[in-house]
């Protein structure tokens, strides 16, 4: 009976042992459900043959055996349908659906195949090899050599799966010799010639690759090609090298036409505590600089540990100039962040020491005026943690911020806080809270502030109620839950004579609604007065998935804040108008929007909007924001924008994509970006256009399109 691949097993069958000696032996299903039996037969140094039916001619010391038959040769196991062993030579022949899986997991087919006793060596006809990864082989004859090469004669390579009525993979390498070396995982082409849908694109008399099984080996990566207004046509150029199995080492040349050539270079490592990875990318040309003027970006992280809990890192972002990284798209940022810490964190204990230094690229910031912050150094101690004392947490922070040009500030602050929940048998949730926080500062080189150490105390005592209300019928689960939050606390009258660094930027929405301590950002601002903060929550779920998750709430104070912005929304004794509402139904859609309108007119102050849909082949991400202007925090006119990026699969293998950034007050296209991806198990291939909106020297409008190809299994 013909079969394909390995065969099954079956329930009952007769086996025949041969090594010095022949015994019939029954096989036995232990469950392996490619080879079943194999497990239950000692094959350590012996050949082991299973058939339907096993005969033995004793006059030619010869084995032959029938309908499905195995053989087994330690790792090695041989299928086909009639199996022959010849004792005096000790040669194994096999016909008719010849599969042979090799100790490495690779595995040969064939019509018919003549091999030794160990599988290791002999001759095969009309192979069909399928190693780890997919890759598969066809030729019309091939040997095992040395038990360690299947050479192939007149064989073709693809990962590409077929079919009958288009049997022509869509990309191939045929060559007049191939051989898989299993030792060292390469596969090897003499007289290759590599085909695309059938049509001959290219000729190369030898080359070599690594197997689909091999995750990292030294050779070129796939080509990036492009092309845009800004630097003309580009090609990157990777080449990747094994250092070590910790340690690689990536080079790129980046040619464009219109600038000449880049280089960059990636190195990674891991160590024995942790990682790290540095990025560089540098380019010295005529067209866009002076020919001295070397411009360029560096980038890296990592991260390591110091034993226990202990750790530390770095992250590093810095560029020569305010264009480079945006020209040669890089990154779009206009401000970078470097970073060197060290931390401590377990269940009670969290301790990190910074240091930070910040790049801007805005025409409106000059770096000489942008503070470098060594050190900044946060601890937060869980000091008492008691279900009838309640909880305490002691906290200390430092700071020194040092400018070329401006002020220097240095402050150190200490404090304590304490909360202990209450619930009563009627569910009314009762929360007293208390705190303390002592602040010192030092300021240098500014008109407005006294450079004699200036202190500040900020003491505040509270109550949280909430009553949550439960219901369940045939819609679903409800849950309605009203808050009350009392705060009491001294007004502060003389905040602008400390300095103001880490709390300009404030955004009032719900998620800072219901806060027992200062609502500001950082540490420079204490939110002081006395106020009641009020909110409510719903929460619905469906039994389908379907849910709904609603809030609103508003802060009164005993009189103006004046320490927050007019356009803050939390200036007035009576806030504004905070809510937020989300509905989703997984997997189909996810809407988020959160609003704040003003406290009088309930004009629009600050809306958001976040969408996620996916139905079918289509998935959408969309997101709104429109900001009210806000002078503390630099922003002197109302922002309004919207973006959004979709995704669509016309086929398995076929997908569209599109997105873009509209910025709406100003009515202008910020960005655009679509493309085309094809991928399926043999190739992935990416085709992009991508165009940005600005004004910025020599990194202005562009358009971009990029080609991205990668042939599987084809290099690791």
């Amino acid at each position: 009976m013909a079969h394909s691949g390995l065969p099954y097993f079956p329930g009952l069958v007769f086996g025949l042992v041969i090594s010095l000696w022949i015994t019939p032996v029954p096989a036995q299903d232990n469950g392996n459900r490619d080879f079943p039996g194999l497990d239950a037969i000692d094959t350590e140094e012996q050949l082991v043959i299973v058939a339907d039916e096993v005969t033995y001619d004793a006059e030619t010391s010869t084995a032959r055996a029938v309908g499905q038959a195995e053989a087994y040769y330690g790792p090695r196991i041989l299928a086909a349908d009639s199996l022959e062993y010849d004792e005096a030579s000790g040669r194994v022949r096999a016909t008719g659906a010849v599969a042979l899986r090799n100790d490495d997991g690779t595995y040969l087919f064939a019509d018919a195949a003549d091999l030794d006793i160990t599988f290791a060596d002999g001759t095969v006809r009309q192979p069909r090899a399928l190693i780890a990864g997919g890759a598969r082989f066809a030729a019309v004859e091939g040997r095992r050599v040395d038990d360690r090469y299947t050479v192939l004669s007149k064989a073709v390579y693809s990962p590409c799966e077929v079919c009958f009525d288009d049997p022509t993979p869509l990309w191939r390498v045929r060559a007049a010799k191939v051989i898989h070396d299993e030792q060292t995982r390469d596969v090897i082409y003499e007289g290759a010639t590599f085909e695309v849908e059938g049509v001959p694109v290219a000729y190369l008399p030898y080359f070599r690759h690594p197997d689909p099984s091999v995750e990292r080996r030294t050779g070129f990566l796939p080509p990036l090609f492009g092309e845009d207004s800004t630097i003309g046509y580009s090609v990157k150029l990777p080449y990747f090298i094994e250092l070590s199995p910790w340690r690689d080492l990536t080079i790129t040349p980046f040619i464009t036409s219109s600038d000449g050539p880049l280089l960059e270079a990636e190195y990674r490592a891991a160590t024995e505590n942790g990682f790290y990875r540095l990025w560089g990318s540098g380019i010295r040309n005529t067209q866009v600089s002076d020919a001295d003027n070397f411009r360029g970006a560096v980038n890296g992280e990592g991260r390591f540990s110091l034993g226990g809990d202990l750790g530390w890192g770095f992250d590093l972002n810095l560029a020569s100039d305010d264009t480079f990284l945006r020209r040669y798209n890089y990154s779009d940022n206009d401000r970078v962040t470097n970073r060197l810490f060290a931390v401590q964190e377990n269940e009670r204990l969290f301790a990190e020491a910074n240091a930070y230094y910040f790049q801007s690229f805005r025409e409106d910031e000059d770096s000489e005026t942008i503070p470098f912050a060594l050190p900044e150094l946060r601890l937060r101690y869980r000091a008492l943690e008691d279900p009838v004392l309640g909880i305490a947490t002691a906290t200390a922070d430092l700071l020194h911020l040092q400018r070329e040009q401006g002020r220097d500030v240095s402050r150190a602050s200490g404090g304590v806080t304490w909360e202990r929940q209450f619930v009563s048998d009627t569910g009314v949730v009762v929360t007293p809270f208390a705190g303390a926080r002592g602040d010192v500062f030092l300021t240098n080189d500014d008109p407005l502030i006294e450079e004699s150490p200036q202190a500040r105390l900020d003491v505040r005592a509270g109550l949280d109620v909430r009553m949550p209300f439960i219901a369940v019928n045939d819609l679903g689960t409800h849950i309605l839950e009203p808050v009350v939050q009392l705060v009491v606390a001294p007004n502060q009258s003389n905040q602008d004579q400390f300095p103001n660094e880490d709390s300009l930027d404030l955004n009032f929405d719900e998620t800072i609604l219901l806060t027992g301590e200062s609502r500001f950002a950082g540490l420079d601002r204490i939110e002081s007065g006395t106020r009641l903060n009020t909110g409510i929550r719903y929460d619905f779920t469906a039994e389908n998935g379907f849910g709904v998750e609603a809030a609103y709430g508003r802060v009164f104070r005993t009189r103006d804040n004046t320490d927050f912005s007019a356009t803050s929304g939390l200036s007035n004794a009576e806030s504004d108008h905070v809510g937020a509402l989300r509905l989703k139904f997984d997997p189909y859609f996810d809407v988020t929007a959160r609003v704040r309108a003003s406290d009088e007119d309930l004009n629009l102050e600050r809306a958001e909007v976040y969408a996620r849909a996916s139905y079918g082949a289509f998935s959408a991400v969309g997101t709104y924001v429109r900001i009210g202007e806000d002078a503390l925090s630099g922003f002197t006119e109302d922002r309004e924008e919207a973006s959004a990026q979709g995704i669509v699969r016309v086929t398995e293998e076929f997908s569209a994509y599109a997105g873009g950034r509209r910025d709406l007050q100003n009515d202008r296209l910020v960005e655009a970006d679509g493309g085309i991806t094809f991928e399926n198990e043999c190739c992935f291939i990416d085709f992009s256009v991508s165009r940005r909106f600005n004004e910025d020297r020599d990194a202005n409008d562009g358009t971009d399109f990029g080609l991205t190809l990668r042939l599987k299994s084809l290099g690791a």
